[in-house]
């Protein structure tokens, strides 16, 4: 990806993600936050979620947006903080931001109001492209389904919240009976395919990625797969014909038993999944920013990485002491001086640590000393300087035999790392401060420092 005759910004512009800490929301953070032409927001309407700990700027407790406040609590940030544009991260939140435009300070970085309503109902999509591409077949009562199982889905859903496979009609009529929102649909028993779409100014599709949806978890594709997409190409094209997208979007298709390809949904917002295409360079977030800026922009992909798979991160809140709500700052560090063993720490089962040595970096970057002490008496020195890595060190001290480290550690608020327990139990039972194992070095660091 790289932009045409590229304008020289005379300042970053500001971007405003919302809410900040879903799978949506985290993908365009990765997308965006090493670009220097943006400063970077996030907010949310919860209490705290996981952007709290990568942006730098994040808002919580926000309203919900089906809320009557919201709108009193939401524009007045965005005016305070000088918002450029909204990105929505949810299809709630990017319906309602469309239909209430002219209420807010910033641009909704979004297709127009017509796309996002037609698109945000499965209903509307369906009866929207009857006749124009293959949709499901859609039963208006039991008596029409000519043979089990089948699919419901709700009207207005994301993910798979509220889908069920059903297999027989007595099941049906008892799941109708309590929910009247369901669409009935045929079964679709094929692969699944997302297609993640770009859309320029102009109206001319710039870009289609086709992947395969191998693995799905909580309608979350967690092992996608780049596939050819040129069996996609008229589905794509019809589909920008027919509705009027700006930046990026994506939609999806599956195959009926006989394999022919069938429309599941069209969603005018970024999916989880695009980072697939980013690490194959298409940014499609940052690309929807500088049309947005009505920057000419093209796509140079490459033909790596293939696959994708995802899975949950452990982030943890209680490592650093946030400031009251509606902002959360990082505070001073917990610590002041960091003490560590050299064997089976800095190097472990023969080769370096690295998830310590980002810890030591972030350190080494907020001045905070760090010792090692160690009984070790081969030529480590040499192995750590040969890697650049002695640099990092404040200090070397080498135990006798006997020597207890506890004894060396001397600061206000020291923390010990140290991969023996003997050697842990021994420091925290003299001087009651916080002691670490390898397995713990992932809660000390700030993952919001590690992105731009």
């Amino acid at each position: 990806m790289k932009r045409r005759n590229a304008l020289k910004l005379e300042k970053p512009v500001r971007v405003m993600i919302f809410p900040g800490g879903t799978e949506i929301g985290l993908e365009i953070f990765r997308s965006l936050s090493y670009s220097r032409h943006i400063e970077l927001f996030g907010a949310t309407s919860l209490e705290n979620d996981v952007g709290c700990l990568l942006f730098k700027h994040y808002y919580t407790g926000l309203p919900f947006v089906n809320e009557k406040t919201f709108l009193k609590k939401f524009c007045p940030l965005l005016k305070k903080l000088k918002i450029d544009f909204i990105f929505p991260a949810h299809d709630t939140v990017g319906l309602f931001l469309a239909e209430h435009q002219r209420d807010l300070p910033g641009k909704v970085l979004i297709s127009p109001i017509k796309t996002c309503r037609i698109c945000r109902d499965k209903q509307k999509t369906y009866k929207y492209f009857e006749g124009i591409l293959p949709v499901p077949k859609v039963f208006e009562n039991t008596y029409q389904i000519p043979h089990f199982p089948v699919f419901l889905k709700p009207k207005i859903g994301e993910g798979s919240k509220g889908v069920f496979r059903v297999e027989t009609k007595n099941e049906l009529e008892g799941i109708l009976e309590n929910k009247s929102n369901l669409l009935i649909l045929e079964y679709l028993p094929g692969k699944e395919y997302t297609l993640d779409c770009f859309t320029n100014y102009e109206g001319k599709l710039i870009f289609f990625g086709a992947r395969e949806r191998i693995r799905v978890s909580n309608g979350i594709s967690v092992d996608t797969r780049v596939t050819d997409c040129s069996k996609f190409t008229q589905f794509a094209e019809t589909i920008n014909g027919h509705l009027k997208f700006r930046g990026a979007w994506f939609f999806q298709m599956k195959e009926r038993a006989n394999g022919e390809l069938v429309l599941l949904e069209i969603a005018p917002r970024v999916s989880g999944g695009m980072g697939l295409f980013r690490n194959r360079g298409v940014n499609l977030p940052l690309l929807t920013v500088y049309d947005a800026l009505r920057i000419p922009v093209e796509i140079m992909e490459q033909t790596f990485p293939e696959e994708m798979q995802r899975c949950l991160f452990n982030y943890y809140p209680k490592t650093f002491v946030s400031s009251p709500p509606q902002t959360y700052k990082k505070q001073p560090y917990f610590f002041d001086h960091v003490y560590i063993d050299y064997d089976d720490c800095l190097f472990l089962h023969g080769k370096l640590n690295y998830p310590l040595i980002l810890f030591l970096i972030q350190c080494k970057e907020a001045h905070i000393p760090i010792t090692v002490l160690t009984r070790h008496k081969g030529p480590y020195k040499i192995s750590l300087h040969a890697l650049g890595l002695d640099k990092l060190i404040s200090a070397f001290i080498e135990l006798h035999k006997g020597e207890k480290k506890s004894a060396y550690i001397q600061s206000k608020k020291p923390i010990f790392i140290d991969d023996s327990y003997q050697e842990r139990k021994e420091v925290y039972d003299t001087l009651k401060i916080p002691v670490f194992s390898m397995d713990m070095i992932e809660s000390l660091i700030d993952w919001s420092l590690w992105y731009g």
